[in-house]
């Protein structure tokens, strides 16, 4: 694990096109340095992942305004971000679809099955032959690039504890991320006990303290 100096050591070898997931469940759990350094670092064509809140916020919203974001792959159903997107490509996910293609990433399995309701039906997606009564939609893995993640706590072996532990969709961006960099505005000089641990340090790339708050 890493130390960066700066947001733009940070987020050193985040490459145009990249798929970026950007973690938290709202502005205050955002991580806003991270993001504010991946639109400094002018990169283009992105495909970003987060949940509608955080789409919501400031920082991403400047990141998609700077024209770097090419597509969105979003957890909410869209009723609040209304023109925000603009002419970006959207695809909106339920929170549990979007936990399990990333859990599908972590666990190097390329596609899988996901049973399709009857309102869930999406013509974008190919349908798979029903098994007795039940129907199946192909899911591919979210494998991402890079994912951005605010951690209340980091130890020296970037160990982390997060706001929403160990089961919530941060942790699955941390593990289904190629380069995991975290911001928090608290490393612990003692190593976290590993009851503490919500994602263990192997998954970590880069840390980069940040204490100012937005």
């Amino acid at each position: 694990m890493e130390r960066a100096a700066s947001g733009a050591a940070a987020v050193a070898g985040i490459a145009h096109g990249s798929a970026v997931a950007i973690g938290g469940e709202d502005a205050d759990t955002l991580p806003w340095a991270l993001v504010d350094a991946v639109r400094e670092a002018g990169l283009t064509g992105l495909h970003v992942v987060c949940s509608e809140a955080v789409l919501l916020s400031g920082p991403v919203r400047t990141l998609l305004a700077s024209g770097g974001v090419a597509r969105l792959t979003c957890a909410g159903d869209g009723g609040r971000a209304g023109d925000l997107t603009g002419e970006i490509t959207v695809r909106w996910l339920p929170p549990t679809d979007l936990n399990e293609r990333l859990e599908a990433a972590d666990a190097s399995i390329a596609a899988f099955l996901a049973p399709v309701g009857p309102d869930d039906d999406d013509p974008s997606q190919p349908s798979q032959p029903s098994r007795g009564r039940a129907k199946y939609r192909r899911e591919e893995a979210l494998r991402c690039d890079a994912a951005l993640i605010r951690a209340v706590r980091v130890d020296s072996a970037g160990n982390l504890v997060l706001d929403s532990g160990p089961a919530g969709t941060d942790a699955r961006m941390a593990k289904a991320g190629g380069l995991t960099l975290v911001q928090t505005s608290a490393m612990d000089k003692r190593p976290l006990h590993s009851s503490e641990v919500d994602v263990p340090g192997i998954h970590v790339d880069r840390v980069l303290p940040a204490h100012a708050s937005r």
